[in-house]
């Protein structure tokens, strides 16, 4: 069936027609203008606030709550980040004295400034935890009351979780609701009804404790975002309660979790950022920040990593000039000295290392790592060498590129200064005959001497080093320290 055409014709727009709808506009700027930010009311009450307190006399400021409008411009005010009124106890107390409930605007603006400011909210050296408490507990009480005549959803949410927030564990409640509920935290949040306090004190709490929670988690030495984002240093700064930062949190949970023997290059180098190396002194203001509140133990397993990790990148520099120079004969003898100096560090002969290195070691290694990725390590004023020295039981060895001698010693003078990290220059002969005259002067002519071996494609080398280690008292397992297929030779002539 066909319906019939309409047809039909509208008059034309006349300026009377719009009069209502200008007249109700006017009526809805006119009530913003008595009940908002604008009006003259409100901005007259804050001028009062404000000049209160940049007079000091902030003390005065409850006796000025006389209306409603005083409660907003106040509560306002408590949250305004360019001109902010410190909170306190008796300001609390003075909302209340123009009625015995807080209208909806002066609600909000609370519960905004809890979320923006949270553990900070009324802080002006340290937390106040009885001004806290009754930030929270007022909170609350509104909520319940608002609760029984409003139906807003946020409303409905806030007052149904306020164990949840309303506490100074609010954060960690937070994050155990999302781990629990297996949902990332961002859809935790707006489950919560919290997605529009993003970028609050809250919630960057809420973030921080979830990254713990993810590391301790994690399994062991794997990567992760939240590396990444643990390394800023609004993060790893921020307090985590009981004079310790989240940093130190942070590093406890990664360097606890990683083995003894080694950690990956991830975590490794999220340790390095945060904290630095703790072989720098312990008066560096870096150490005292993070190391010696860490403790001993911890000092020790990173140390214990970091004389690898000084090992690896000698290795690495070493290679890299060998091939990038085409020097055959370092190219020949990078196995056999590789295989012995990580043989060592296997068996956990190596206590302690310090890496040293010239100007084209240094730019490999600034080119294949950031910064804060490396350890601390020495300047040798020289174009191309690198040079690591090793305590390896109780004997020092140190090691080097180029046509640089392996020592050995059985003692350290005290002038040498190697294991001093203060002194960060050293000249190739600081680290092998000047060192040698050091030893001689401070220990006589009578004393052991210390050797040097030039490394040489036969096995004598190694069969003289491993002599001396062993006049040491140390024993290393020797087929671990010899490339595979020269230790039925290096057993025939040198015997075990």
């Amino acid at each position: 069936m066909r319906l019939p055409l309409l047809k039909f014709q509208l008059p034309e727009w006349r300026p009377a027609d719009f009069a209502p709808l200008e007249r109700n506009k006017k009526k809805i700027a006119d009530l913003l203008g008595k009940t908002g930010k604008g009006s003259d009311k409100f901005l007259a009450s804050c001028e009062r606030i404000k000049t209160l307190a940049l007079k000091g006399r902030a003390d005065l400021i409850p006796g000025i709550i006389k209306s409603s409008v005083d409660v907003r411009a106040l509560t306002y005010l408590f949250g305004e980040p360019v001109f902010r009124v410190r909170i306190t106890k008796k300001m609390l107390d003075c909302l209340y004295t123009p009625k015995p409930r807080l209208g909806l605007i002066s609600l909000f603006q609370l519960i905004n400034v809890f979320f923006r400011y949270f553990d900070q909210i009324g802080a002006e050296q340290e937390f106040d935890k009885e001004l806290f408490d009754s930030f929270c507990w007022l909170l609350r009480k509104e909520l319940e009351n608002q609760g029984n005549i409003r139906t807003g959803k946020e409303f409905v949410a806030l007052s149904n979780n306020m164990d949840l927030f309303f506490t100074l564990e609010g954060p960690q409640r937070v994050v155990e609701y999302a781990m629990k509920s297996r949902v990332d935290l961002d859809v935790a949040f707006k489950q919560l009804a919290l997605q529009n306090y993003n970028d609050t004190r809250f919630h960057r709490l809420c973030r921080y404790r979830y990254y713990l929670d993810t590391l301790r988690e994690l399994p062991v030495g794997k990567g992760h975002a939240v590396l990444a984002e643990v390394c800023k240093a609004e993060v790893y700064d921020s307090p985590a309660g009981d004079g310790r930062l989240l940093g130190h949190e942070i590093l406890s949970i990664l360097i606890d979790r990683a083995l003894d023997q080694e950690v990956s290059d991830e975590w490794r180098g999220v340790i390095l950022t945060i904290a630095g190396d703790p072989r720098v002194p312990n008066t560096s203001s870096r150490f005292r920040k993070w190391w010696s509140i860490l403790g001993i133990y911890r000092q020790k397993k990173v140390r214990m990593w970091l004389s690898g990790f000084d090992l690896r990148l000698f290795l690495e520099a070493l290679n890299d000039y060998g091939i990038s120079s085409g020097n055959t004969d370092l190219q020949r003898m990078f196995k056999a000295r590789k295989t012995f100096l990580e043989g060592l560090l296997e068996q956990k002969l190596i206590q302690h290392a310090r890496l040293f290195v010239g100007n084209a070691p240094e730019r490999y290694l600034r080119g294949s790592y950031r910064k804060d990725e490396l350890p601390e390590y020495a300047k040798v004023n020289d174009s191309y060498r690198s040079m690591i020295y090793l305590q390896v039981g109780h004997c020092y060895m140190i090691e080097g590129s180029h046509s640089f001698k392996l020592w050995l010693f059985p003692r350290l003078p005290a002038n040498a200064g190697i294991t001093q990290y203060t002194r960060k220059n050293f000249s190739p002969n600081d680290l092998s005959y000047g060192l040698e005259k050091l030893y001689l002067d401070e220990f006589g002519p009578h004393a052991k001497a210390p050797i040097k071996l030039t490394h040489h494609q036969n096995l004598n080398w190694l069969a003289e080093a491993i002599k001396f280690l062993q006049s040491e008292g140390v024993y290393p397992n020797i087929e671990k320290l010899i490339e595979p297929g020269s230790y039925r030779d290096y057993k025939f002539r040198y015997g075990l």
